[in-house]
């Protein structure tokens, strides 16, 4: 399953990098994550391994993060493993003026079990989702 969806941050390129950076930042807009686990490589540069730990309806979901690509400030990929697959995220950012920025976000998903099944009739619920952590970043951005 593949899909892109994007918003607009009014806020200038640099300081939207700044925030997309800071790993503790994400929890002020990344719903239910309390806790970041670094497991190898350096935090936030190619090839580092991090846990994310989710609440989520009062389960807990640990999604294990890879950083594939980095070309701030236009570009960075990710790879996430869950229960559910394997996702790969290109956010792209995009300046449009001094103080505006589209933001894209081009997923792939690669589900496993039920979700395989059921991809076909959710990928709309998968873009609201990755809509919705995208609109809470452009809200952490912009306030």
């Amino acid at each position: 399953m593949k899909y892109t969806v994007s918003n607009t941050i009014n806020r200038p390129l640099d300081e939207v990098i700044t925030k997309f950076k800071d790993e503790e930042g994400a929890k002020e807009w990344m719903e239910g994550l309390h806790t970041i686990e670094p497991l190898s490589g350096t935090p936030g540069e190619v090839g580092a391994v991090t846990n994310f730990h989710f609440t989520y309806k009062k389960k807990e979901m640990v999604i294990k993060e890879t950083i594939l690509e980095q070309n701030f400030p236009d570009q960075v990929k990710f790879a996430y493993e869950s229960p559910m697959g394997y996702n790969e995220v290109e956010m792209r950012f995009e300046p449009l003026s001094d103080n505006s920025v589209k933001q894209i976000n081009n997923s792939y998903f690669k589900l496993k079990g039920i979700m395989k099944l059921l991809a076909p009739f959710t990928k709309g619920m998968f873009k609201k989702q990755s809509l919705g952590f995208m609109n809470a970043f452009k809200n952490y951005c912009e306030k």
